[in-house]
């Protein structure tokens, strides 16, 4: 991986330099699992341990260079250990100033203000059930402008990305960069923006594909907020709009309340309609979503979420427990999903069960 020799050499050139901050920090965790499918029991382990390296170069009183780097090392007791069990996690360069943030390598691209149903889940897999919030990163390189009135500007370049990243269904061409940015403004009880992103796709005739994104957040009474893509193709149009809400009510220690709905919207061929199989592709793919989070105690705090896919009928439920302690974490989570899959979702197994999870931060 081109991407990976260069943030190397670059993480040399920064360890060659004196006055150095440094900080290593690891996340180990273990998993278990019990789920019942179809009169079926199975249970799985797992294992994953991530290190993460950094550096820091201060070069004046508002500008710095730092480089990341950290690996992903995975077990689990239905596969064998191999080799590519062990992969890089984040690996990138970073030179900051007071306003500005230029970063190249393998690193995290996320924006967009829903948390669950997420239309501009572009460059990450970020699943809110999950209490370490790992994600896949992107090779690239990307440049943020913070200006003075909190409007921002990110422009990136995204190169050898070669399987899919977030809702994706084919992966990019091989060989071909993408581009994109962003721009969002404040405005009266919130923030709105604008993301554009180009891309070709792998096997397609004249595959370029184009993302336009708006989406703003505002906050009067309630939290409100909305994420709305056209995504064009030579023979495809697909939307994807996401409204939400949230509240904390009152209630004991606080009950903080959060609602989405998804609407996807895909016409396959806008060329040559093919009606042969019966199947109304433009037809929405609807799913609602509704997330309860309730402080137990100083340490303790348990989260429910629940489904519901308009489309299939099906109803997906999840609740959780999370004890906090100083480097130790507790999670003991509950689940019942449904045999189909949720749409736009890749991480959900069908069935009912338990599964505990331990993480242990250093």
């Amino acid at each position: 991986m081109k991407f990976n020799r260069v943030c190397l050499i670059m993480i040399a050139a920064v360890l060659s330099l004196s006055a150095l901050d440094y900080d290593f920090r690891g996340q180990l965790s273990a998993r278990l699992t019990g789920r019942n499918l179809d009169e079926s029991r199975s249970v799985s382990a797992g294992l994953q341990y991530i290190p993460q390296f950094s550096l820091t170069k201060p070069l004046n009183a508002d500008h710095f260079i730092s480089a990341e780097l950290a690996f992903y090392g995975f077990a689990n007791s239905d596969e064998k250990i191999r080799f590519d069990n062990i992969q890089p996690y984040r690996l990138n360069f970073r030179y900051a100033t007071a306003q500005t943030e230029t970063q190249i390598g393998l690193q995290k691209i996320n924006f967009g203000p829903a948390q669950i149903l997420r239309s501009l889940m572009w460059f990450d897999r970020l699943d809110p059930r999950d209490p370490m919030k790992i994600t896949e990163g992107v090779y690239g390189l990307r440049f943020r402008h913070n200006y003075l009135n909190n409007a921002n500007a990110w422009l990136w370049v995204l190169y050898g990305n070669e399987e899919t990243k977030g809702y994706e269904a084919e992966p990019t061409t091989k060989g071909e960069p993408e581009f994109g940015g962003r721009f969002q403004i404040p405005v009266r009880h919130g923030e709105v923006a604008l993301t554009y992103h180009q891309r070709y796709i792998e096997d397609a005739v004249n595959g370029l594909e184009n993302r336009l994104a708006l989406d703003g957040r505002w906050d009067f009474i309630l939290g409100w907020w909305i994420e709305t893509v056209g995504q064009f193709s030579h023979d495809r149009l697909q939307s994807f709009t996401t409204l939400g809400a949230d509240y904390t009510f009152g209630i004991g220690n606080g009950l903080y309340t959060l609602f989405e709905h998804k609407t996807d919207y895909y016409n396959y061929n806008i060329i040559s309609v093919d009606n042969s199989s019966g199947v109304e592709l433009d037809d929405p793919v609807q799913v609602s979503a509704i997330m309860l989070t309730y402080p137990l105690m100083l340490f303790d705090n348990l989260t429910a979420i629940g489904y519901y896919s308009w489309t299939t009928h099906d109803f997906y439920q999840y609740i959780g427990w999370q004890r906090t302690y100083d480097k130790i974490v507790v999670n003991l989570n509950f689940f019942n999903y449904p045999d189909a899959a949720l749409s736009g979702d890749a991480s959900i197994g069908a069935g009912k069960g338990l599964q505990l999870i331990l993480i242990y931060n250093h």
